[in-house]
């Protein structure tokens, strides 16, 4: 009878410590409510004398400039069934006058360059400013910023803060920018000083051919707009890209019976998760899935990149752990319910492990940003005077003092997804 009643005791501590650890999943999104068609899309070519080095086609070598905006545009015809205007833009616009195949052909040639200063902080305001509902407006540029006869290096916050004010309080604009990497003819190059002039002789690089040189498109509008643009992925090919002020669309998901690791048990039909046990010698893997087909190339890259995942409460961060994988990663692993991830509509599953986890936690969330990347503060070259062709690849010359303005006003300061477990009392 002892030993009955002991193993009772036992058993009831057990089945209550099991208890403790069930957590119901739910998940909540940052959306937009989407009003705003597509009914006119504009594209500006920036065409300061610099931007000639990217077409330039009497030097062998990989210019896609000249091959991206004609298929860009056609695409963009095509699926919006309109037609794209086509605007040149530096001191002032221009609505170009002809038919698009001379458009083209003068871009190909480079001869619809011309050597007039563009004051990039001017250009980025009038686009914004003249983007009206209903309008997708497309900027391409070299984003070199050049303040003329003031130092652009100790004076550069003047373009942030003029762009700035251009955008701040302005909740309903998506922007997005794409980098592309060319080679470019040094010719055409100027430095932060200006050096040569109007003389190509005294430039430097003079009639050298320099590597992986970025220039960028940029789409701006209503957000909504901006997203329909994104998800025809008819902007493609590109190096990197970010994505200010856009949500992601509405994305399914839900947690998956397999695959898991550890004393864990999954319900998918209640979206329960059971945690029995968990130390640091046996973590604990649950994985969640999710329906991104709908979304663009873009926000696909968004959800594959970890350092967007946080966990609140914050020092929940040290014992959980994140992988994003794509079906066919995934299915080539060896795991249990492959028939059912192969059927299911998931396209991304995200796979959390938890290591020494307290099980007196009453709620935690996982929580996915859009947070600015990396590559766009790397890419910024604090001065570009008398440097080698060598540190010019992959740079541009004052480029945060650009992305900054952005950065301020669209701060990544809530998740667009988020998926919380709940402790059930």
């Amino acid at each position: 009878m002892v030993f009955f009643v002991g193993a009772l005791v036992l058993l009831c501590c057990t089945s209550c410590k099991e208890e403790r650890g069930i957590y119901t999943f739910s998940k909540s999104q940052a959306t937009v409510v989407d009003t705003v068609d597509i009914k006119e899309i504009k594209l500006y070519l920036e065409t300061s004398a610099s931007m000639r080095g990217y077409v330039n086609s009497n030097v062998a070598g990989a210019y896609p400039l000249k091959d991206l905006v004609p298929l860009m545009v056609t695409d963009l015809d095509t699926h919006f069934d309109l037609k794209t205007q086509l605007i040149t833009i530096s001191d002032r616009q221009r609505k170009f006058p002809y038919s698009k195949d001379k458009f083209f052909e003068k871009l190909r040639s480079g001869r619809i360059f011309s050597s007039t200063s563009s004051k990039l902080q001017n250009i980025f305001s009038d686009v914004i400013s003249e983007t009206s509902i209903g309008t997708v407006s497309i900027l391409i540029s070299d984003c070199i910023p050049d303040l003329g006869k003031i130092n652009t290096i100790t004076e550069g916050s003047k373009i942030t803060n003029h762009i700035y004010r251009t955008i701040a309080g302005n909740k309903n604009l998506g922007a997005t920018v794409f980098q592309y990497q060319s080679d470019f003819n040094g010719t055409f190059y100027y430095d932060s000083k200006n050096t040569g002039g109007r003389r190509s002789s005294g430039r430097p690089f003079y009639k050298k051919t320099l590597n992986n040189r970025p220039f960028y498109v940029w789409v701006f509008g209503e957000q909504t707009a901006v997203a329909k643009l994104l998800a025809t992925n008819i902007i493609k090919d590109y190096d990197a890209a970010h994505a200010y002020n856009v949500s992601l669309n509405n994305t399914e998901s839900g947690l998956l019976k397999h695959p898991k690791s550890g004393k864990i048990s999954i319900n998918p039909e209640k979206g329960t998760l059971l945690i029995k046990e968990i130390d640091f010698k046996r973590p604990a893997l649950f994985t969640v899935g999710l329906n991104g087909s709908s979304l663009s190339k873009l926000h696909q890259e968004q959800l594959l990149d970890t350092t967007n995942y946080t966990v609140t409460p914050a020092y929940i961060q040290e014992f959980i752990q994140f992988e994003i994988k794509q079906k066919e990663a995934l299915l080539s692993e060896d795991i249990k319910d492959k028939s059912k991830i192969q059927n299911s509509s998931y396209t991304h599953f995200l796979q959390s492990t938890l290591v020494d986890f307290d099980l007196d936690t009453q709620e935690f969330s996982i929580n996915i940003f859009s947070k600015e990347p990396s590559w766009i503060q790397n890419t910024s070259l604090v001065d570009d005077l008398g440097v080698t062709a060598a540190v010019l690849e992959g740079k541009t010359f004052g480029f945060r003092f650009i992305t900054d303005a952005f950065a301020k006003a669209y701060p990544s300061k809530d998740p667009q997804l988020k998926f919380t477990l709940t402790k059930q009392e």
